[in-house]
């Protein structure tokens, strides 16, 4: 009986040092695009070389985004105002234009038309044939408003963006909210 005893107490203690470090890391401020839509909320964490999420796995190097979303291979190419190259088979072909503080894109991203403009007020973005209007609750981190192609009692959506997605380049900002979104 008394060693049961001990060894609950240790294991107690064992639990209570790794709920401590759980704690501890659950702190550190992440670097993560947050996205929360109506039905879907998920979190696409940005490093340096990656940005990786539940299907989400892109390789980030110099003037390239290459990996998989979902089930679909993406091979992009980011440089001289453009994104060209594939995503799955369908093509991807935007132009880029960066006018002070506002990023604009517009062109074909995976077989689809889009148009994006990114400005610390606001979101703007036709995706998948759903216009998100979302404004700036806190300038050039969060984003927040309502898609065309949710019915009006939803809740609206959310985008947040890290430090590490403010400092890239406009064609991968763009590039990454389309895959994003």
């Amino acid at each position: 009986m008394k060693r049961q005893g001990q060894s609950l107490r240790r294991a107690a203690g064992v639990l209570g040092v790794l709920a401590g470090l759980g704690g501890a890391v659950a702190a550190e401020p992440r670097e993560a695009i947050s996205v929360r839509l109506p039905r879907a909320s998920y979190d696409l964490l940005m490093t340096e070389d990656n940005v990786t999420g539940q299907a989400f796995q892109l390789s980030r190097q110099p003037g390239v985004l290459r990996g998989r979303v979902g089930e679909t291979p993406v091979s992009l190419q980011l440089k001289d105002q453009q994104v060209k190259g594939n995503i799955g088979t369908s093509v991807a072909n935007l132009e880029v234009k960066k006018e002070g503080d506002v990023v604009k894109a517009k062109g074909g991203f995976g077989g689809r038309p889009v148009t994006l403009t990114l400005s610390p007020q606001e979101l703007t973005v036709y995706v998948n044939d759903c216009t998100y209007r979302l404004k700036a609750t806190e300038p050039k981190k969060v984003y927040e408003g309502r898609r065309s192609c949710d019915g009006s009692l939803m809740p609206p959506s959310v985008v947040s963006l890290p430090d590490t997605f403010i400092v890239a380049s406009p064609e991968e900002q763009v590039s990454l909210l389309l895959l994003a979104l």
